[in-house]
């Protein structure tokens, strides 16, 4: 009796200890949770005063201390965000991919994603006075901005930021097609008449919805005429006629037809 008496007893004691130690567990855990709250938020506040300087040692700090909470995932979007507010586009762009990477299934995928399209679009250069405009110049940037823009509409249809988006990819695309247009003059001053009509067939391919697609057309309808091919110019300024009834080229494109006869 005495034995059964003892092993209960140490049985008692062990249960005891077990409820202790999980208690503590759970009040460590709660801890480590508001503390990590807490530093957060802290870090937050310099953020929205726009004070990068001092919120972005912070959001390391938190990903340091607290790398299990879910502050340490919300951080690293503060300090790609912070890279954006110092117009630091390359640096912004890795860290919202390495997010991306190794945080797939974070609900805010969506918006790192865009994020790193907006990145590049915010490297489309500017037109200025004593620059020149900006579909003579490299169209690096443009393409890849155009890239990530059609990718994140299209794995992300319902996301919010889609209607921000859509501006964004006409810009990109009447920019694209601006080049486009420009270099196919280039080469028709020249007399370089294939290289035009691949530039022009380039940008009505490729850049649907640009708002240039009237005049490539309307151009290369006058290419084939100088060229000694009414057929392809004819519907070139039928398609005019019919896709864009309202555009001024629309008019032009009429009386080409007119003069083509037949």
């Amino acid at each position: 009796m005495r034995r059964f008496s003892a092993i209960s007893l140490l049985a008692l004691l062990s249960l005891g200890a077990t409820c202790e130690t999980n208690s503590g567990q759970r009040q460590s855990a709660l801890r480590y949770g508001r503390d990590a709250r807490a530093a957060y938020e802290a870090a937050l506040l310099e953020f929205r005063d726009d004070d990068c300087l001092e919120a972005e040692p912070m959001f390391s700090a938190i990903r340091r201390d607290f790398p299990y909470s879910r502050f340490a995932a919300l951080s690293e979007l503060r300090i790609a965000d912070c890279k954006m507010k110092a117009k630091e586009w390359a640096e912004a762009i890795a860290a919202y991919r390495q997010f991306v990477r190794f945080r797939p299934s974070h609900p805010e995928v969506a918006y790192a994603r865009f994020r790193i399209a907006e990145a590049h679009f915010e490297q489309i250069p500017d037109e200025w006075l004593l620059s020149p405009p900006t579909h003579e110049r490299d169209q690096g940037p443009t393409l890849e901005a155009l890239r990530q823009l059609r990718r994140f509409v299209l794995d992300f249809p319902e996301d919010d930021r889609v209607a921000e988006a859509q501006p964004m990819i006409v810009k990109c695309l009447r920019f694209l097609a601006a080049h486009e247009l420009y270099a196919a003059r280039f080469y028709l001053r020249r007399d370089a008449y294939a290289a035009v009509i691949l530039r022009l067939r380039t940008l009505l391919g490729s850049y649907e919805g640009s708002g240039l697609e009237a005049e490539a057309l309307l151009l290369l309808g006058d290419v084939y005429r100088q060229t000694g091919e009414p057929t392809e110019a004819r519907q070139a300024y039928e398609e005019i006629v019919s896709r864009f009834p309202e555009a001024e080229e629309a008019g032009e494109a009429r009386s080409r037809l007119a003069s083509l006869g037949g």
